[in-house]
């Protein structure tokens, strides 16, 4: 990174003469110095390398200079790439795409020994280890709470975002404590679950007078709120 920083000043004083780096040498500069201002204030640590440049244009007339424009993705291991809006003079010539891969170093989340599914997850059941590389897609740091496992899992497994699910609150056959919002007015009644959600999740209800299905929100275990005659 330090090798950056110093290409990124570009230009190097050799016997009291400013050299100008080449365009390229600024424009992986840049891109390295960017990428590492983005992994800043996030946990771990990271490293990346420039696999493939770009072919620059040939300005008619002046230097070239590089201004970032986009990010392939927010996730900063694997390969990904920079876009730079290219310009000469103050004139865009286009995009220019740097295309970098990056590796990580910190702490994931593998579990002491193998789980079947539907296990609730509880910290206990995991351990911290130490991990260089690129994470496994959507690998977690944290246990989630309210939440369990969607299969089962075996020992030494890294906890991913796809191992898991939102524990239900309410259970298609649940009785359910209904509530009906209009403004200022709520009123409470039974209703009965025909589909499962968890906390926010919306879920379908039959009303015990009608057998009319509505739609409601989950709000806790067993019970559920709908805004009713327009209210918002």
């Amino acid at each position: 990174m330090k090798a950056a920083v110093l290409l990124l000043c570009c230009a190097l004083l050799r016997g009291g003469e400013a050299v100008v780096l080449p365009p390229g040498d600024r424009l992986q500069a840049q891109a390295l110095a960017y990428v590492q201002e983005q992994a800043a204030g996030r946990d771990g640590s990271y490293t990346f390398k420039v696999v493939h440049m770009p072919v620059l244009p040939r300005p008619a007339k002046g230097d070239l200079a590089f201004e970032p424009a986009h990010l392939s993705r927010n996730d900063l291991t694997g390969r990904f790439y920079v876009s730079f809006n290219a310009l000469a003079d103050g004139r865009n010539l286009g995009m220019v795409r740097v295309d970098l891969e990056g590796r990580w170093a910190g702490k994931l989340l593998k579990f002491r020994a193998a789980q079947p599914r539907k296990t609730p997850l509880e910290a206990a059941l995991l351990e911290p280890v130490d991990f260089e590389g690129v994470p496994p897609a959507g690998a977690l740091r944290e246990v989630p709470p309210g939440h369990r496992l969607r299969g089962p899992v075996t020992e030494g497994h890294l906890l991913v975002r796809t191992d898991v699910e939102a524990i239900p609150l309410v259970n298609a056959g649940d009785p359910v404590r209904l509530e009906l919002v209009d403004g200022d007015l709520t009123i409470s009644v039974d209703a009965v679950a025909k589909s499962s959600g968890a906390a926010g999740d919306r879920i379908r209800l039959e009303m015990p007078t009608n057998r009319k299905l509505v739609q409601a929100v989950v709000t806790g275990p067993g019970a559920a709120r709908v805004r009713v005659g327009g209210s918002k």
